[in-house]
Formats: structure tokens, C-alpha cells, sequence
């Protein structure tokens, strides 16, 4: 079999472009829901590939390390990891653990020390970011209800005002007919 003979059971390589046919209709044309169904499978396809280490590390920038302690709840993550790896790594020495295995234990406790406080003090923001939400909804029903309430005065207001015009109209008009 020659390099340029067609696998058997496959269909040989097309030789003519003129001889190229167009594909048969589908059995079915899909309805406009299916068809945008499928497209949004197609984009979740594509927006959950999964990222490779080299997308990660292409992604890390010197200037990130310089400013990592700028980010919301680090500084209370690092320093809470400081204070209990010290204090865990000094009990174990104190306790009779040599410096090597003290000194693990105090590296692993700094690490699951910052870790929970960091996490910790992210839960507090997320808490607060909700019930601040909550008060904006709130406060913002409230000044529509207030909103409401001064159109609604306003248009009582109106109303009176046009009922005391028309009652003097009507009075003048009596006195002006009188004769005497």
C-alpha cells in the first residue's frame, strides 16, 4: 500500500476541489431554542477549559509579590500565621521537640494560622458586603415609599387647591350677578 493509498473502509482524498459536495441537510432544522442552547453549551465549553500551570505562572507577576500585603486581610492572615507559629514551634521546643521538628511544626501552624484568619476575615467582609446590599435595598424602598408619599401629598395639595379655586370662581360669580 503506498504513503498516498486511502486507509480502507475511509473515503479517498479529495483530488478536485470542483468535485467536492456539499454536506446533506440535517434530518431536522434545530429550533431557535435548541440552537441557542447549543451555543451556550459551546461558550461554557470554552469558559471552563481548564487552566494549565504554565497559565497560571504566565499570569504572576513580580509587582504581585510586592503588593500582597496590600490586599484585604493579609496583614491580619501573616501576622496572626507569625504569632501562632511562633507560639506552636516554642511549645514543641519547650516540650522536648528537637529544633528541626519544632521548627515544622511552627512553619505548619504559621501556614493553617494565616490561612483560617485570612479566610475568617474574608467571611466577615462577605457578611458585611451582604448586609450592606440589604441596607441599600432597604433604604432605597424606603425613599421610593417617601418619593411616593410627597407625589401623593403633592396631588391632594393640587386637588384642594383646585376645589378652593373653583368654590371662589363659583362665589364670585353669584356676587356678580347680585344687583345689590
Amino acid at each position: 500500500m503506498a504513503p498516498s493509498d486511502p486507509i480502507p473502509g475511509t473515503q479517498p482524498a479529495v483530488q478536485d476541489w470542483t468535485t467536492i459536495k456539499e454536506p446533506p441537510p440535517p434530518a431536522s432544522s434545530p429550533t431557535a431554542a435548541e440552537a441557542d442552547a447549543a451555543r451556550t453549551h459551546l461558550a461554557n465549553d470554552a469558559a471552563h477549559q481548564r487552566a494549565t500551570i504554565g497559565d497560571a505562572w504566565a499570569s504572576i507577576k513580580a509587582g504581585d509579590f510586592l503588593a500582597v500585603h496590600q490586599a484585604p486581610c493579609s496583614r491580619t492572615g501573616f501576622l496572626t500565621g507569625i504569632g501562632s507559629g511562633a507560639a506552636i514551634g516554642g511549645l514543641r521546643f519547650v516540650l522536648g521537640a528537637g529544633i528541626p521538628r519544632a521548627a515544622n511544626w511552627a512553619v505548619g501552624a504559621g501556614v493553617l494560622g494565616a490561612v483560617i484568619s485570612y479566610e475568617v476575615c474574608q467571611a466577615g467582609r462577605r457578611r458585611e458586603r451582604e448586609k450592606m446590599k440589604r441596607v441599600v435595598e432597604v433604604y432605597d424602598r424606603k425613599q421610593a415609599e417617601v418619593r411616593a408619599q410627597a407625589v401623593e401629598r403633592r396631588r391632594e395639595r393640587e386637588l384642594l387647591r383646585a376645589e378652593e379655586e373653583a368654590k371662589k370662581a363659583e362665589e364670585a360669580q353669584k356676587k356678580g350677578w347680585k344687583l345689590w
